[in-house]
């Protein structure tokens, strides 16, 4: 079965899901659960992994509903804002709702990663690590590499790089490729092959982000990649149709790639790490 590791799902602002004030969706029509549902029953993905958008601090309540009507379809991955001073406390629930599989953080500034790789955050990293907690950064522009001793400190937490760590720019490219293979020595660091079609120059069919994906595959191997769509800013920036995002690995990496690979960055690598059987 297919999963998405990535998505985006949203209502219109409402009294029940009323959005954060000034926040700016992706796209002009609400990405709901069942246009969603949609597009994944044409594309043949059997199930997602919701990121939430929209309410205040991007809360999972939408997300969570879903879940909760879709429990086949959807599971959860929370936003967490340690900068924010949240109490740690949460960290020990976090995984109590069936509904909710993981924990995603923005680190987006240099001097959040280096707060966040420093020896003071050993608490936080090792709260994850105990309570079996997998999470997901988003880097920005930081390099991935910084993650190093964090990943080598808790050595049973599962670290997901988001989005190959955005090599948008071709200028970027060969750095962040370099940085994911230097990250990549440290055997709980997983790679979400996700948002493919921004790294791409417009050929058809994506042939330039393939030799991406051969780098990653060779460094990670494929039980520790996970394709994911981030489908509604790929359709906000009309790059690619949901199936034909699937199809980057589905068809365009199938023929390099041995078929039990292409079935792990689909489907396997996303199941194990989220505990989705």
């Amino acid at each position: 079965m297919i999963t998405d590791a990535q998505v985006h799902l949203w209502e219109a602002s409402s009294a029940k899901w009323p959005w954060a004030e000034g926040a700016k969706a992706h796209l002009a029509e609400p990405m709901t659960a069942e246009r969603m549902l949609a597009l994944m029953d044409a594309a043949g993905v059997g199930r997602a992994i919701i990121s939430p958008l929209m309410l205040t601090d991007w809360a999972p309540d939408y997300a969570l509903d879903v879940a909760a009507r879709y429990p086949e379809r959807f599971k959860v991955m929370g936003w967490f804002w340690p900068e924010r001073h949240q109490t740690y406390d949460r960290l020990a629930r976090w995984l109590d709702d069936p509904r909710m599989c993981s924990m995603r953080l923005l680190i987006w500034t240099p001097e959040l990663l280096a707060t966040m790789t420093g020896e003071g955050m050993a608490p936080f990293w090792g709260a994850l690590e105990r309570h079996g907690i997998p999470v997901a950064f988003m880097l920005q522009d930081n390099d991935a590499k910084a993650m190093a001793p964090v990943a080598r400190r808790h050595p049973g937490l599962k670290l997901i790089v988001d989005h190959m760590n955005w090599p948008i720019t071709a200028e970027s490219r060969e750095r962040k490729m370099a940085d994911l293979e230097a990250l990549s020595v440290h055997p709980n660091v997983y790679l979400k092959v996700s948002s493919l079609p921004r790294f791409a120059t417009g050929l058809e069919p994506y042939q330039d982000v393939h030799p991406m994906i051969r780098r990653v595959h060779a460094a990670f191997g494929a039980r520790r990649l996970m394709w994911g769509s981030d489908q509604s800013q790929i359709i906000a920036r009309d790059l690619c149709g949901y199936t034909e995002h699937v199809d980057i690995i589905r068809v365009g990496a199938a023929r390099y790639l041995p078929p039990d690979d292409v079935v792990w960055i689909l489907s396997g690598t996303a199941s194990a790490v989220f505990s989705w059987a």
